[in-house]
């Protein structure tokens, strides 16, 4: 038997949807493209599949599959509300997504009008909303702020804001907002240069906010993530109350495989 989950992914054209769909994968999935043209033009699947990995307390002999649909939405800066509501009620209502996440870049054009029906259909749904400030460096950093500001006060009229940790905002376990640099960044002119930087915070910020069945089918969309299981390792331990010696054998002793030893006692934690 599968298991099969969605997540959805939303924005306007050209602020790098796909390639955080990537960054949070670990692996190349979605098909990015560096030109200024958008490279999704149509609604874009990816399907991931994976062996479930199970706890003694959690397992199933007839659950050993893991099929994870990715909606890749297109650019909507040019959509009506009812283009909106038409392509992501379809999704939402059919398939009851796991998350949406939903990205702009500084200086992009973002209709918020758009955004808010998003943000509240999804609230309404108790979708997981993770709103995500992509190419954080590009546009400069007065457009950054006023980015995040227009995010926190949509999610502020749904949700107050109960912790600010490690540049991510979160509002309850309703959603969060991020800013992230999901590849290194480069400005010639500017004279800047920045590492790849957020994407582990932001995976961390949505594993611990999610619970039940939707926590077990994010733990397998990003099971592959070597680069955030060993970075937050410690975190999750602490978040999903794993007794230290049991955290720090998993570090010494596991190498690639840190997601498949944790993953099991995250399904447990999710069952209790």
């Amino acid at each position: 038997m599968t298991n099969e989950s969605n997540i959805v992914v939303c924005g306007s054209a050209r602020v790098g949807k796909s390639t955080l769909i990537n960054a949070l994968c670990g692996r190349e999935l979605a098909k990015t493209s560096n030109s200024l043209s958008s490279k999704t033009d149509q609604m874009e699947k990816y399907i991931l599949n994976r062996d479930y990995i199970s706890s003694n307390e959690a397992s199933n002999s007839n659950e050993n599959r893991y099929s994870i649909t990715i909606w890749d939405t297109p650019g909507i800066e040019s959509w009506t509300k009812e283009h909106v509501q038409e392509h992501i009620s379809r999704i939402m209502l059919k398939s009851n997504p796991v998350c949406m996440i939903y990205c702009a870049s500084p200086g992009s054009f973002a209709r918020l009008d758009q955004l808010e029906w998003i943000i509240e259909s999804s609230i309404k749904s108790n979708i997981y909303c993770a709103l995500v400030c992509t190419n954080k460096y590009s546009g400069g950093k007065q457009s950054r702020e006023q980015l995040l500001k227009d995010f926190h006060s949509l999610l502020s009229r749904y949700q107050p804001m109960t912790k600010n940790e490690n540049n991510i905002k979160y509002y309850g376990n309703a959603a969060l907002c991020a800013t992230v640099n999901s590849i290194p960044f480069e400005d010639e002119d500017r004279g800047i240069e920045k590492e790849a930087e957020g994407i582990n915070e932001l995976l961390f910020g949505i594993t611990s906010s999610l619970k039940g069945d939707k926590l077990i089918a994010w733990c397998h969309t990003i099971a592959d993530n070597e680069s955030f299981w060993s970075a937050m390792a410690n975190q999750l331990a602490e978040v999903y109350k794993i007794a230290r010696p049991i955290a720090e054998e998993v570090l010494q002793n596991h190498g690639k495989d840190i997601a498949k030893a944790l993953i099991p006692f995250i399904i447990r934690a999710a069952f209790k």
